[in-house]
């Protein structure tokens, strides 16, 4: 596995495992500011829905988003508590500073889903969400063992569509569907 690294700092929660490499880099706005997101794999081109780690990058070096979709093991979730514990911790180390304006809201149950050999993959996880002082919605969604499987930051919410008004250049279907590669995801999914 190899740790990432977020302005300097070793971030032991969030890894890109060790046969995966960088196989994309691209520019695109979210929220209105330039990012820029990476996708790793073990092997090229880019594939959808196939085991990937994404990452966006703000302009001024913080993390946004980091999606860890990877087959899981077979060890357990942690307990809600334990999740909300762990995504705190992880929120604190990413930016003590931003984390600070972060207020606990819930904890749910949530999947994410993979192909892995032609077969779908359930990556189940515990969905940790904060709203933040900036009116943005932020979460970390913990998986078997206590991994972190994904994180986002600065996502904001469109109220009178009733879905994330922030792009989510994270997820395969929604980037798809602005390619005019797919079907536009339903709500609460950011429109493409």
């Amino acid at each position: 596995m190899t740790t990432l690294q977020v302005r300097g700092i070793n971030q032991p929660r969030l890894d890109v495992p060790a046969n995966f490499r960088l196989i994309v880099t691209e520019r695109h706005h979210r929220n209105g500011e330039l990012v820029t997101v990476q996708r790793y794999q073990p092997t090229a081109p880019a594939i959808p829905y196939c085991e990937h780690v994404s990452l966006v990058w703000g302009s001024d070096g913080r993390l946004l988003s980091f999606n860890r979709f990877v087959r899981p093991t077979g060890i357990g979730l942690p307990s809600p508590s334990e999740a909300q514990v762990i995504a705190e911790a992880t929120m604190l180390g990413l930016d003590a500073l931003y984390a600070h304006g972060l207020h606990f809201m819930r904890v749910l149950p949530q999947a994410r889903g993979v192909i892995i050999d032609g077969h779908q993959i359930e990556i189940p996880m515990r969905w940790v969400k904060f709203g933040h002082d900036n009116g943005s919605y932020n979460l970390v969604g913990v998986g078997a063992g206590g991994r972190v499987v994904e994180c986002e930051r600065e996502a904001f919410w469109d109220y009178a569509r009733g879905r994330r008004a922030t792009e989510e250049w994270n997820f395969d279907q929604w980037v798809l569907a602005r390619e005019g590669r797919g079907a536009q995801p339903p709500a609460p999914e950011a429109l493409a």
